[in-house]
């Protein structure tokens, strides 16, 4: 096996371990606060703290690896992750669980990055579309894990401890990988390390992609949140029909990027994202119409499917559109708005949906769905480097 496949199949290994802690806490949450004393209501704090780590090293990342290989950078981060899944196993007192929580924010943020960085410089873009998939693979495979090992008799903290052993195991491939992951020759480092944060956020353009990756996170997460309360409250949805359809939802994300990156054999990605934004488009709209609870449940499913290929797809273009001096500065600025805007944005249309009602939240779709197809238009229009 040559030396990309190894790294490319590493890399869906490690999107895999991003993805499982994220999808664990969810179901794991009800027997964590139990241990620690606090109130359900307190998973904010939680994800909070998770933010601010995944935050803090996604923005600076760049400038570590100025400091550190990029090898070296992922071996710890893997380790990082692994000793804080088992710190929510080992620590008894609440504030130890915020520390744990904070340092694996930290660690998947510096992974997340890293890797994308290296993604959009050495793979094509559907390598990264299936790279991205390994992600819904690891957040699905989370909770049936913990499902699983509840059905057999054990204790909620296995979960925990069998995620945090795949984390080791895999950080011992990144051992073995390590000297590999080389993204820039010297002299193309050279240059890399000269251009700072600010040279790159002042393009004026950086901003406007930006923005494309906060409303679109912001989508992403809010329809996944948000459309089983409209389903079964504004809709009428039985809860059954409306659960199955929402998880429908969640798995089209998966399989959408699979199925794309096979598209993007075929075609660049230019025309496919603007293709599939406006099938976003139209299903938003399909569910915003209410013409009948099919329409709109296919609606559900149409944006799950057509939104799946925007992020990879953006990654794989960011050295196309600014160059390789500036990629690392600006997916490291691109993967700190996707997550503000994933946390801001559901939350903000809670408050929407609390003084106009969960009805009105399909017409906030439908304006992020148009909003993220008018950005990505005007983004379109950059020349390439």
């Amino acid at each position: 096996m040559n030396k990309k496949k190894i790294l490319i199949l590493t890399s869906f290994l490690a999107f895999v371990s991003l993805g499982l802690p994220d999808g664990l806490l969810g179901v794991a949450w009800p027997y964590i606060s139990e241990k620690v004393s606090v109130g359900l209501d307190q998973l904010g704090v939680l994800l909070l703290s998770f933010l601010g780590g995944y935050l803090l090293t996604s923005s600076a990342n760049s400038y570590i690896l100025k400091k550190i290989s990029l090898g070296t950078l992922l071996l710890l981060s893997c380790f990082l992750t692994a000793f804080s899944i088992f710190g929510f196993v080992v620590l008894e007192h609440w504030y130890g669980i915020i520390i744990a929580s904070f340092f694996l924010g930290a660690g998947g943020g510096a992974i997340d990055t890293s890797i994308n960085i290296y993604a959009s410089a050495k793979f094509s873009a559907s390598v990264v579309n299936w790279l991205h998939a390994f992600y819904g693979v690891g957040a699905t495979s989370g909770p049936f894990l913990f499902s699983l090992l509840l059905v057999y008799g054990k204790d909620w903290y296995w979960g925990y401890v069998l995620v945090g052993s795949i984390q080791f195991l895999i950080a011992l491939v990144f051992i073995g990988t390590q000297k590999l992951w080389v993204l820039q020759d010297e002299a193309e480092k050279e240059q890399s390390e000269s251009i700072t944060l600010m040279d790159s956020i002042k393009i004026p353009w950086v901003w406007l992609i930006m923005l494309i990756f906060f409303c679109y996170t912001g989508l992403e997460v809010s329809v996944g949140q948000w459309s089983y309360s409209v389903l079964i409250t504004a809709r009428n949805v039985l809860e059954a029909t409306a659960g199955f359809w929402v998880t429908v939802y969640w798995a089209s994300l998966t399989a959408g990027r699979i199925f794309f990156g096979f598209v993007l054999k075929k075609i660049t990605p230019i025309p496919l994202l603007l293709a599939v934004l406006i099938g976003v488009v139209v299903g938003a709209l399909l569910l915003f119409l209410d013409v009948s609870n099919t329409l709109s449940i296919f609606g559900i499913f149409c944006m799950g499917f057509f939104l799946a290929p925007v992020f990879p797809s953006l990654i794989s273009l960011v050295q196309t559109y600014f160059g390789a001096q500036h990629a690392p500065n600006i997916i490291g600025f691109l993967i700190a708005a996707a997550m503000i805007g994933g946390a801001v944005l559901p939350a903000s249309l809670g408050f929407i949906a609390q003084e106009e009602g969960l009805g009105s939240l399909p017409l906030a779709f439908l304006v992020l769905s148009f909003a993220v197809l008018f950005f990505f238009i005007a983004l379109s229009r950059k020349k390439s480097v």
